[in-house]
Parts: structure tokens; sequence; C-alpha cells
């Protein structure tokens, strides 16, 4: 079996549609990084017994994710006519993750598939008991839409990744309403006691009063060049949030190694 991708097709989307795994279409088709396709580009479904294995040693969907739960998921109508899917992940593991993705994927009143999509969190590598939202914008999602699916596509550990990043906190948060937006600041900490970090961002997540995400904003934190451990630097994000101003917020940092 062939399939022609087609705009706004992803390899996990397409596994789903005809049941197979991602590894297989990968091993079928020799496909190293499963996030770039090519609009027309033709790919074998492998079926039943033709269905192959993973290929060794590349990093791919998994296809039971480790521990990861998604939580706080809303859909928002923008003035535009798009829609948002919002949310977050958690990882529940003792271990940093990386490559969390979610699928997503909106039904008609009779369960027949309209749309479908997919997306990272917006933390490469969360920490463990850290969350991570995630965000689809559908630019035309398809009228009546009657129900949805969001789903845990992939996660694994960070393993040697996880070396990448410096051990960071948040303190000292303050989240109040600035007009018409959300302002949170407060400052993140190098708590490495030996490495330093060449650059960080912020991930500040709004939640309403049930939990829910109202939205989420990710900026890099200004730092004269490197922030040593121990060192601090202030942020200040504000976000526009959808429905009321929110009643809660959560920040992550993720510190990466300096290259010098």
């Amino acid at each position: 079996m062939v399939h022609v991708v087609e705009e706004g097709d992803t390899l996990g989307a397409i596994a789903f549609r005809y049941e197979v795994s991602v590894e297989s279409i990968q091993a079928a088709n020799g496909i190293e990084n499963p996030q770039f396709l090519q609009i027309g580009q033709e790919l074998i479904i492998p079926t039943g017994d033709d269905e192959a294995g993973p290929i060794p040693g590349l990093l791919l969907p998994t296809a039971t994710p480790l521990p990861l739960i998604i939580q706080g998921v809303a859909f928002y109508e923008t003035p535009v006519g798009s829609l948002w899917c919002m949310g977050e992940i958690v990882n529940t593991t003792d271990l940093t993750l990386a490559n969390a993705q979610v699928y997503v994927a909106l039904f008609d009143a009779s369960g027949g598939l309209l749309v479908e999509a997919s997306a990272f969190a917006a933390a490469e590598a969360i920490p463990p008991g850290e969350r991570a939202p995630f965000g689809i914008l559908f630019t035309s999602p398809p009228p009546g839409w009657a129900s949805s699916q969001v789903t845990i596509m992939r996660g694994e550990a960070a393993g040697p990744l996880a070396a990448s990043y410096v051990s960071m906190t948040v303190a000292e948060t303050e989240g109040q309403p600035s007009g018409p937006q959300f302002q949170v600041s407060g400052i993140v900490q190098n708590t490495s006691t030996d490495q330093t970090a060449g650059s960080v961002d912020v991930i500040v997540t709004t939640y309403d009063t049930e939990g829910i995400v109202t939205a989420f904003r990710q900026v890099p934190v200004e730092i004269a060049g490197a922030l040593a451990p121990g060192a601090t630097a202030p942020f200040t994000i504000r976000l526009n949030s959808h429905g009321a101003l929110p009643t809660d917020f959560g920040a992550i940092a993720i510190g990466r190694i300096s290259s010098e």
C-alpha cells in the first residue's frame, strides 16, 4: 500500500490512519527524522506480516510512550475562525523526558475523522515531576465537529541528551493582570554546582479555576553572556489569555549548557 503525503500530514497521523506503527513506516521508507515529510512524497505502508520493525539506533516515536499524562485540555475559537487546542503534558517519571508529542483528532457526530494534527510540548525536555504545555492551531477547523481525541503520541527518556541541560529553578514568581494581559515575573536560578548555562528559556502556563490551560508562552531570559552556577536572572512575561483572566499559573525554566 502507498500513501502520498499531503499538506498537513504527519508520520504519526498517517500511522494512526492505517493502524500501523510509526516505526514500521520509518523502517519501510528509510526515514530517519519523522518530523520532516515532503508533500507528494510516496510512503510505503507496511501491512500485516510485512510490517517491519524499528531501525536500530534511531530516535523514534514510541509505540508505548513512557508514563506521561495529558491534563488541562481545552479548545478555543479565535476571532478569525481558527481553533486552538491547548493542554499540558505531565512527566510522572523520575527521568528527564524528551520529544514529548501529542496527537489531536476531531470527529463528526457519527465518529468520522474530520481532521488531525500533532505537536511537540513547548519544552524540549521535561524534568521529573514537571509539566509542559502544548498547543495545536487548526487554521480551518471543520464546522460542526462533535468530539475530539487527545493522546500521547511520543515520549522517551532523554538519555545522553539530558547532559545538554543545566539544572534550573524558578522562584519569587508573581502574577497579576496587566491591562488585557496577564503578567508573570520572577527569577531563574542556575542550581547546578559546576555547569554554566549558555541560554535559558522560561515557559509560563496560565490556568482557570478548574486547572484548564488558558494560555502559555515561552521566552528567552536575558543573561549577560551566560548564567554561572548559583547565579540568578529576572524575567517578565505577558500573556494573552483565552476567556477570563487566569486564576493560577506555573513556570518552568530550561537551561542549556554553554558552548564555550
